[in-house]
């Protein structure tokens, strides 16, 4: 496929041929293909800004995907949300896409544990009214909570008290609520935190390029009962189901981000000219652009074939590791050589592609350092 990408439709293309071939799957389906392109159309149309692609993946049901079919949604499988989040990284727009999707997983398997109103708050998802962050990481494959937000009982009650910070994360839209993963002397604590609430602040981060990003601020933040989803041995159980689809969630929004990167990439040396002609003509970067995109192919089929995993029940936390870690390390290898493929261009900050390089500083580690996490795939069935 790599190679039919760089001779045919891919750096060298005739005119009339069809662009970003590179970005296409040879063993999709009909059915998945056409809905593919359904949510590829619906965030080239309407997303180009945050709240436009928001309301285009709203629009498209792509959070119906995601319920199960009990909490009235389609429940589409793992596949169809890891190429929801492929394309909506393509889209390059911060929207909290990944981090709601790990809400709603948790939300929608609460079950008799589910506080009142939770109802009304999928509801909310689903009609695109209502955005939800996690501050700071994701957790990792194992389920293992990141460090930067510690909680305690808040008296002898069944409130908590949240302290620390968590960031960055995609602020193009809202939050209007935060789900917060917190360490503590019981185990993890998730505590779904409505905005504003008092000792909560939330502080948007200097924009580098690549879109809107923020952090949260705990001080002493007292989070009733009714807000505290899990705690202790119920929470880790439950992050340890939903580290395994963050991990490929997360991976699908940074192979989108690599095609976007390539996209802008392959544009750059067909339109440059060097001694007289175009860019692609010449070996050298010709050469290092077909490797480029064959990385990009090796990173897009692991991520399909650990979503199909994810769905049958196979993946292992050690295989998502090694995934996010392979998908981390070939995002920022990528966009970094895009940025010298484009030279000085490639430093300007509202370009697509240093966009794309910031961006990916902060998202590749939302799952853990790559050092750490082929550590975790080394010596994790």
């Amino acid at each position: 496929m790599t190679t039919h990408a760089v001779n045919g439709s891919g750096t060298d293309g005739a005119a009339g041929a069809a662009p970003e071939r590179w970005r296409e799957r040879e063993d999709e389906d009909s059915l998945f293909r056409q809905l593919r392109l359904t949510v590829r159309q619906g965030l080239e149309v309407d997303g180009d800004t945050p709240a436009g692609a928001w309301e285009a993946l709203t629009q498209v049901g792509a959070w119906e995907f995601a319920l199960p079919i009990e909490k009235e949604g389609l429940d589409l499988g793992q596949a169809v949300l890891a190429m929801v989040c492929e394309e909506a990284g393509n889209a390059m727009q911060p929207v909290p896409l990944a981090d709601t999707l790990l809400a709603l997983d948790v939300l929608s398997a609460l079950g008799p544990l589910a506080p009142e109103g939770t109802d009304d708050r999928l509801d909310r998802v689903r009609a695109g009214e209502l955005q939800l962050a996690v501050p700071g990481r994701l957790p990792d494959p194992r389920g293992a909570v990141p460090p930067g937000i510690a909680w305690k009982p808040d008296g002898d009650g069944a409130g908590v008290v949240l302290t620390g910070t968590g960031g960055p994360f995609a602020a193009g839209v809202g939050p209007d609520a935060l789900l917060v993963l917190a360490s503590g002397p019981d185990g993890p604590c998730v505590a779904l935190v409505d905005l504003p609430t008092a000792g909560v602040t939330v502080r948007p981060l200097r924009d580098h390029g690549g879109g809107a990003v923020a952090g949260a601020v705990f001080d002493e933040a007292r989070i009733p009962a009714g807000s505290v989803l899990l705690r202790g041995v119920a929470a880790e159980h439950a992050l340890a189901r939903v580290g395994l689809r963050a991990a490929v969630h997360q991976a699908s929004l940074l192979a989108g981000i690599t095609a976007a990167a390539l996209t802008a990439v392959v544009s750059r040396i067909r339109g440059r000219q060097q001694f007289g002609q175009a860019l692609v003509k010449h070996q050298g970067p010709r050469l290092r652009v077909a490797g480029l995109l064959a990385r990009l192919d090796a990173v897009r089929w692991a991520v399909g074939d650990a979503a199909r995993d994810l769905d049958e029940g196979r993946l292992t936390p050690g295989e998502a590791a090694g995934l996010i870690a392979l998908t981390a390390e070939t995002t920022l290898d990528v966009t970094r050589d895009a940025v010298h493929l484009h030279g000085a261009s490639g430093l300007v900050r509202d370009g697509l592609v240093a966009g794309c390089y910031r961006r990916a500083a902060w998202e590749a580690l939302r799952c853990g350092r790559p050092a750490q996490l082929w550590d975790t795939a080394a010596h994790t069935p």
